[in-house]
């Protein structure tokens, strides 16, 4: 019987130990892990991207997760401790701000780098020649979430400019400008311009509300990129991607993560197609303590190598 009761306690010390080492291992596998937000559809490509790029570095595990539209997202990155990082857009939470929707937003958010930048566009019948003269008319700024919306709102409806709102964007947006069913889209950048009859169709430039000195920077898109729609570059706005992360309190459990991911995005983004970026400012946002450290960094190492390389040391 005494037997019997040894090999029931033995038992239960394994599986109480079996279960302690469990518990640590799955630990160190969620401190490891970064979860990245894409605020919309159009920019999983950017962030499965990013996800690949960074994966194990700094022993980090990259989570791809897709957004419910800008507006939602932003929220997200603010108040679920589920999600970790994402890709946003500027005036996407200038709008949420402005509008008393997430007050605090660029309190509590900082960024870690520009990933991109967007410029703004209007596409119009040829008949329309000026933004006033599309007064009242119906204008695609995309659906009530998305950043395309925030941003025509902050663009056209800031200016006192009356216009029917229209919940689409992109190609769909594109394909009512064509049927007749909208008089202008608003666009960011240049890719749903393709196809396009420059004898129908032309664009033009935005330009930011009056007072408005931080929620777009200027932008010139060049007459090549534009399809034949316009036969002179063109003078516009734009606002900007950026890879945002919650602004954690130094010593809390989740800073670390965050330090390692922005060190991570640094470091290797300074060596690709995205160090203009990444050394970018971003108007009215603040940068992440580490990301700014790391950069200064590098520049200084860039520096030091390059002085070692022109007196003929080995930097």
């Amino acid at each position: 019987m005494t037997c019997i009761k040894c090999v029931g306690v033995l038992a239960l010390s394994f599986s109480l130990t079996t279960s302690a080492l469990a518990q640590s291992r799955l630990a160190e596998i969620n401190e490891k892990a970064v979860t990245l937000l894409s605020g919309e559809a159009i920019w999983a490509d950017t962030v499965h991207g990013i996800a690949l790029s960074l994966q194990h570095r700094e022993g980090l595990r990259i989570l791809p997760m897709q957004g419910d539209g800008c507006l939602t997202s932003t929220a997200d990155v603010m108040q679920l401790t589920q999600v970790d990082a994402a890709v946003l857009e500027t005036a996407c939470v200038d709008y949420a701000v402005s509008q008393g929707l997430l007050p605090q937003a660029l309190d509590k958010l900082v960024y870690v780098s520009r990933v991109d930048t967007q410029p703004l566009l209007l596409v119009t019948k040829r008949s329309f020649t000026s933004l006033t003269s599309l007064a009242g008319k119906r204008i695609a700024t995309g659906p009530a979430q998305s950043a395309a919306f925030a941003a025509g709102e902050l663009l056209l409806a800031d200016t006192g400019l009356p216009f029917v709102r229209v919940p689409q964007s992109g190609a769909d947006a594109m394909s009512l400008l064509k049927a007749g069913q909208a008089d202008a889209v608003l666009v960011r950048g240049t890719a749903t311009l393709a196809g396009l009859d420059n004898k129908q169709f032309h664009v033009f430039g935005l330009e930011p509300p009056p007072g408005d000195e931080t929620h777009f920077a200027p932008a010139l898109v060049s007459a090549s990129a534009l399809n034949g729609l316009a036969t002179i570059d063109i003078e516009t706005v734009s606002t900007a991607l950026v890879l945002a992360v919650y602004d954690w309190p130094r010593k809390s459990v989740k800073a670390d993560r965050i330090n390692r991911f922005a060190a991570a995005y640094v470091a290797q983004a300074a060596s690709t197609a995205q160090a203009g970026e990444l050394s970018a400012r971003v108007p009215g946002w603040k940068r992440h303590a580490v990301a700014e450290k790391t950069l200064k960094q590098l520049a200084q190492k860039n520096v030091l190598e390059m002085s070692l390389t022109q007196n003929g040391g080995t930097p």
